[in-house]
């Protein structure tokens, strides 16, 4: 597992009033953050010479409240240990270049618009700002980002690294396609990213996005192939939300975190190496002209502050069961031999304790058996989430037969189960 992590809208920022919200993610662990600028239109009109940065005309579009916004969001997130960013540029591009799409006369304008961003910050602002998404969702309607096919797309990044390079921004990596649809990635996009030897070098990891579950078989095209060694990202997933990108409020539900859960440990079971819940939290989106209710923090306008929904303390089992480094080893579901209505994910993490992640969607408390076959197993802790009481607690501790752990779960609850070897 290489990045389990949230989306972070920077329109939230709000003179730092954003802290807390960061801060009470940031304390779970090393987490990946893809952290949101959009919409791509702050270049108002066309000027220059695409080939030529101009560094006070960019000072200027840099320094505005917008973009300092953004830069005040990603300092604070790198100023905790450990933290990983990468950023995506979301939402459409300037009327002049496209709007919705990109013209092929104004790519050049394109590249020196997304490089000259990451230029600044990291030369103004100093910022690490090595992993980056730069066109979110082309496969839609150009809402979500402009209009690409999987030929301008490429063409798009081969442009970019090679720009980024001229730079002195060598060790920039991409997170694509980044497509609505993984069945899109698989069948249109990733076959001409993969066939472009300098984009593929340039790729960190191959980005999807689910709402359902689904990982479209991209984590098993991946492995079969030169991109084998990147992994493939969830960078958008959820258990889906009517209404909550048009302004409306969904009630904070169990329902819906368990359902977040079994999203997350569906995607797991298929190969996704990492994962970014969509979204941190409540904000403001400019290409959905709304409110966004997406968050697994709720924000109350009338204090400006945050407080955790269901889906916060679901989530936060992940961030702090699989950091990082942790090897996914076993997957056991009621479908595939495991108890009625109980749903495993099974890791081992660098210092050597077996992890089990799991869902006891049943109708009654779920009793399992987790063997090692390694060897004996000690010092075991259960941790639960569960429909009954808000946040996460200590349940009984589990018994050890041997190199066996037994385990109760209750009714409903989300688990983590963990003992060393």
């Amino acid at each position: 597992m290489t990045g389990l992590g949230i989306n972070a809208n920077v329109h939230s920022w709000n003179n730092g009033q954003l802290k807390p919200a960061i801060q009470r993610y940031a304390v779970l662990g090393p987490l990946t953050w893809r952290v949101i600028i959009e919409k791509a239109d702050w270049e108002t009109e066309q000027v220059g010479d695409p080939n030529i940065i101009d560094a006070a005309y960019y000072r200027r579009l840099f320094e505005t409240p917008k973009m300092q916004d953004l830069w005040d969001t990603v300092s604070y997130i790198e100023s905790f240990p450990g933290q990983t960013v990468s950023l995506s540029v979301m939402g459409g591009v300037p009327d002049w270049m496209g709007g919705t799409s990109i013209q092929s006369s104004k790519e050049a304008y394109w590249v020196r618009m997304i490089a000259s961003l990451l230029m600044y910050g990291r030369t103004e602002r100093h910022l690490t700002l090595n992993l980056i998404s730069p066109v979110n969702e082309s496969d839609w309607n150009g809402t979500e980002g402009p209009k690409s096919d999987p030929q301008q797309l490429t063409r798009l990044l081969d442009s970019l690294g090679h720009r980024l390079d001229s730079l002195g921004m060598g060790d920039v990596r991409f997170v694509v396609p980044d497509t609505s649809s993984p069945e899109e990635a698989r069948t249109r996009y990733l076959p001409a990213v993969l066939a472009n030897p300098f984009v593929l070098d340039k790729t960190a990891r191959i980005g999807i996005h689910s709402y359902d579950g689904s990982a479209g078989s991209v984590p098993d095209l991946v492995a079969q192939g030169s991109a084998a060694s990147k992994g493939v990202w969830a960078t958008e997933f959820n258990a889906r939300c009517d209404g909550c990108d048009t302004g409306t409020q969904p009630s904070a539900t169990w329902d819906h975190a368990q359902s977040m859960a079994r999203v997350l440990l569906s995607l797991i079971s298929q190969g996704v190496t990492g994962a970014q819940l969509y979204d941190g939290w409540d904000g403001y989106y400019e290409h959905h002209r709304s409110l966004g209710y997406w968050g697994a923090l709720k924000y109350d306008a009338a204090t400006g502050t945050y407080a955790p929904r269901r889906t916060f303390d679901v989530f936060s089992l992940f961030l702090t069961a699989v950091p990082p480094g942790s090897v996914h080893i076993a997957s056991a579901a009621s479908s595939s031999g495991g108890e009625a209505g109980v749903d495993v994910q099974a890791f081992l993490s660098a210092d050597g304790r077996v992890t089990v992640v799991g869902i006891n969607h049943s109708g009654t408390a779920a009793h399992l058996r987790v063997t090692s076959s390694a060897a004996q197993l000690s010092a075991p802790t259960l941790t639960v989430a569960s429909p009954d009481a808000d946040g996460v607690g200590k349940a009984a501790t589990p018994q050890i037969d041997g190199n066996a752990l037994l385990l109760t779960i209750p009714e409903g609850a989300v688990f983590v189960a963990a003992a060393a070897r």
